[in-house]
């Protein structure tokens, strides 16, 4: 596959966006497995260039750590690749400082 489409703007939409991609939904039913790859590869280096530093990263401690702890365990964006997840938490951790959670301070 030589073109895909622009990446949504947010996570969650690319998410879904690669859910629909793995179950070969509408125009993606006449790819092939690698073809997929490939989409859903390009899609989320396309999506980390242009959205990651615009994340949403929730200010408050507790709303950040419900949702960094999601994120880390796939429960919220299952279907993003691993590589995007993990830059995601990357970006928490430079909103509220190193190590995750169980070092983020209150003080």
């Amino acid at each position: 596959m030589d073109h895909y489409p622009e990446p949504p703007s947010s996570a969650q939409e690319l998410d879904l966006l690669l859910q629909q991609i793995d179950a070969g939904a509408g125009s993606f039913a006449a790819l092939s497995d690698e073809q997929r790859a490939q989409l859903k590869t390009g899609l989320s280096e396309d999506w980390i260039a242009a959205y990651l530093d615009k994340y949403p990263v929730p200010a408050a401690l507790d709303a950040a750590t419900s949702e960094y702890r999601a994120i880390e365990a796939g429960l919220r964006y299952p279907n993003l690749p691993e590589n995007v997840r993990a830059d995601i938490l990357l970006e928490f951790n430079e909103h509220h400082g190193e190590g995750g959670p169980e070092h983020w301070s209150t003080a």
